[in-house]
């Protein structure tokens, strides 16, 4: 899968995407540019809205919460998410995930 927002990294891949905090509901929005858009209910405040994100990726992907984690972006909406484990899994589970919206 080639994907602008997706990219292989030692021991995983890296997901750029866009947050929306402060939402009614957690949903994967869909694309946003090259990163896709992630919305949570939690606020901006004290790494709320980037652990709610990290908890969404893993419940929607069915990876461990501790293999979810921002690397960059803590106190932006455009953030850096590496997922760590087999890359061919995670590369196919993010496909489907992102094409089911």
């Amino acid at each position: 899968m080639s994907a602008p927002f997706l990219s292989i990294g030692n021991g995983g891949v890296y997901l750029t995407v866009h947050a929306q905090p402060g939402a009614k509901q957690a949903a994967l929005r869909g694309l946003y540019g090259d990163a896709i858009k992630i919305a949570v209910k939690e606020a901006p405040e004290a790494g709320k809205a980037n652990k709610a994100i990290e908890a969404f990726v893993a419940k929607s992907l069915g990876v461990p919460k501790s293999s979810v984690s921002v690397t960059s972006g803590q106190t932006s909406r455009s953030k850096r998410l590496f997922l760590e484990g087999d890359v061919d899994l995670l590369v196919a589970s993010v496909g489907r995930w992102v094409s089911s919206v």
